[in-house]
C-alpha cells in the first residue's frame, strides 16, 4: 500500500528519457549556435559534438537501447530528406549534359576502387572492406540538404552537389545490398536465398517507390500541396511508405530516394514541400545528427581507427579526382571542380543506417564494420560541414 505522502517524488530523483532528450536538444541548439557565432562553423558540427557527448563516448545518457528505440525516428527523418533530395534530381538536365552522369559514375567508382585496396593493405577482411567501400560511396544527403538551407547556397556547384549526392547515395545502397549477399551466403549457406535476398529487397523497394511516387503525383494534381492542411496528407503518405518498407523488410533509403526522383521527373512542377515544413524538418535533422554519433565508442578507435583514416583519405581523393576528370567538359572550371569534389566529403546518417541494417540481419558479423564506419563518420560529420561551408564560400555560392 502506498504512503499518504507518495505524491512527493521519490529520492534520489530519476529523470526519464524525455528529460535527457530535451537536455540533449537544448545542448545541441546552444552548441550549434556557439560554433556558428564564435568560429563561423556550420551549426551541424555542434550537433555532432553533442551526439558524441550524450552517447557512449561521453556521459552515456543516450545508451544503445535508447538509440535502438529511436531508429524509427531516424528512418522518418532521413526518409523525408531523401524524398526531398530525390525530388531535386532533374534527369532531363542530366540528359542534356551527359558529362554529369559520367562525373557521378567516376567519383563513386574511384571512391570504391581506392578505398578497397587501402583497407586490404591495412589487414581489413575482404568482405568487410567490400561493404565499407560500398557504403563510403555515399555523400550524406541530410548534411548536404541542411547545409544548403543554412547557407542559402545557390549556383552550379550547389546544384551539382545535390544531384551527385542523390546518385551516389543510390549507388551505395544498391552495391551494399549486392555485396551483403556474400554475408548471407556465409551465414546460411543457401545459394537460392543468397540470390533471392538482394533481388527481393531491390525490386520490392523500387515497386514501393513507384507506388509512392504515383500516389504523390495523384495528390499533387488534385490538391493544393502548398496548403498546410493538404500537406498533412502528403506527410502521412510518406510515413505510411516508411511503415510499409519496415513491414516488408525493404530499404526505406532506396524507396524514398527513388520515389522523389520519379516525382521530380514525371511532374512538371513537383513543389511538394511547403515553406512551413522547414522548422519541423530542421528539428528532425538535429535529432538525426545527434543520434547518429551516440553509438560511437572509444574502443572503435582501437578496432578501426587506422582503417578509418585510410578510408577518409582515399575517399577524399577518389571524389576529388572523379569530379575533376569531367569538370571542364561538364561546364565547370577547375576551381568549381575542386569545390564540388571537397563538398562531396560529408558522411553521416545514411552510412550509419546501412551499417545498422547489416547488423540487424547478421548480428554476429565482424565488429570491424561498425568500428571503421563509426570512426569515419565521427571525423566527417564534424569536419565535412566545414569543408562544404568553405568550398561554397570559395566559389561565391553561399548566400548568408
Amino acid at each position: 500500500m502506498k504512503s499518504a505522502f507518495s505524491f512527493f517524488p521519490g529520492w534520489p530523483l530519476s529523470p526519464d528519457a524525455i528529460f535527457w532528450a530535451g537536455l540533449a536538444l537544448l545542448a545541441a541548439g546552444l552548441c550549434g549556435e556557439l560554433c556558428y557565432r564564435a568560429w563561423r562553423l556550420p551549426r551541424i558540427s555542434g550537433y555532432a559534438v553533442i551526439g558524441l557527448v550524450a552517447g557512449a563516448a561521453g556521459f552515456g545518457v543516450i545508451d544503445t537501447t535508447s538509440a535502438t528505440a529511436a531508429r524509427p525516428l531516424m528512418d522518418v527523418a532521413l526518409g523525408l530528406l531523401l524524398f526531398e533530395l530525390g525530388s531535386r534530381l532533374d534527369l532531363r538536365w542530366m540528359g542534356r549534359n551527359p558529362w554529369l552522369i559520367l562525373s557521378s559514375i567516376a567519383e563513386s567508382t574511384l571512391t570504391f576502387v581506392l578505398i578497397l585496396p587501402v583497407l586490404l593493405f591495412l589487414h581489413v577482411p575482404l568482405i568487410v572492406a567490400l561493404v565499407v567501400a560500398a557504403i563510403a560511396m555515399a555523400t550524406s544527403p541530410a548534411m548536404v540538404i541542411q547545409l544548403k538551407t543554412e547557407l542559402r547556397a545557390e549556383g552550379q556547384v550547389t546544384q551539382r552537389l545535390m544531384s551527385l549526392t542523390a546518385l551516389n547515395s543510390m549507388y551505395a545502397v544498391v552495391i551494399e545490398k549486392l555485396v551483403s549477399s556474400w554475408i548471407h551466403q556465409e551465414a546460411y549457406g543457401n545459394v537460392f536465398a543468397t540470390i533471392l535476398q538482394p533481388l527481393y529487397l531491390l525490386i520490392g523497394s523500387l515497386i514501393l517507390a513507384f507506388v509512392l511516387a504515383r500516389t504523390c503525383i495523384f495528390f499533387y494534381r488534385r490538391m493544393n500541396m502548398q496548403d498546410e492542411h493538404s500537406f498533412v496528407a502528403l506527410f502521412g503518405l510518406v510515413l505510411l511508405a516508411i511503415a510499409v518498407a519496415h513491414l516488408f523488410k525493404l530499404s526505406t533509403i532506396l524507396s524514398l530516394l527513388v520515389a522523389g526522383i520519379i516525382v521530380k521527373n514525371l511532374e512538371a512542377r513537383p513543389q511538394l514541400w511547403p515553406q512551413h515544413f522547414g522548422t519541423a524538418g530542421w528539428l528532425l535533422t538535429v535529432i538525426l545528427f545527434v543520434l547518429t554519433l551516440t553509438s560511437f565508442e572509444w574502443k572503435d578507435i582501437a578496432i578501426g581507427g587506422l582503417a578509418a583514416l585510410g578510408l577518409i583519405v582515399a575517399r577524399l581523393v577518389g571524389k576529388l579526382v572523379g569530379v575533376l576528370a569531367f569538370a571542364k567538359p561538364s561546364g565547370l572550371n577547375w576551381k568549381q571542380g575542386v569545390a564540388l569534389g571537397l563538398s562531396l566529403s560529408p558522411m553521416s546518417a545514411l552510412a550509419y543506417l546501412l551499417v545498422d541494417d547489416t547488423y540487424s540481419l547478421y548480428p554476429t558479423f565482424d565488429p570491424a564494420l561498425r568500428a571503421i564506419t563509426m570512426c569515419a563518420i565521427v571525423v566527417l560529420q564534424i569536419v565535412g560541414p566545414w569543408l562544404v561551408y568553405r568550398s561554397l564560400a570559395w566559389v561565391g555560392e553561399r548566400r548568408e
